[in-house]
């Protein structure tokens, strides 16, 4: 696997709510942090990818395995 030296940005169309621009903006900064935004918007909203990580495996055990996705 490749260390990050810098960050890699993607862009991706999505699934989102009413009112949000399904393009969106994901950033992989180096450190693990994951950063999210709307495409052409400067908010961005970032998260550690260890607590990101944490709080899926939770959702999945409350859920339970074959639960909806």
């Amino acid at each position: 696997m490749t260390r990050l030296a810098k960050p890699v940005t993607r862009t991706a169309m999505c699934a989102v709510p009413h009112g949000v621009n399904p393009t969106l903006v994901i950033t992989l900064y180096p450190g693990g942090v994951i950063g999210l935004r709307e495409s052409r918007r400067r908010k961005e909203y970032t998260v550690a990818a260890g607590t990101l990580y944490a709080r899926l495996v939770s959702a999945e055990v409350r859920r339970g395995p074959g639960g909806p996705r």
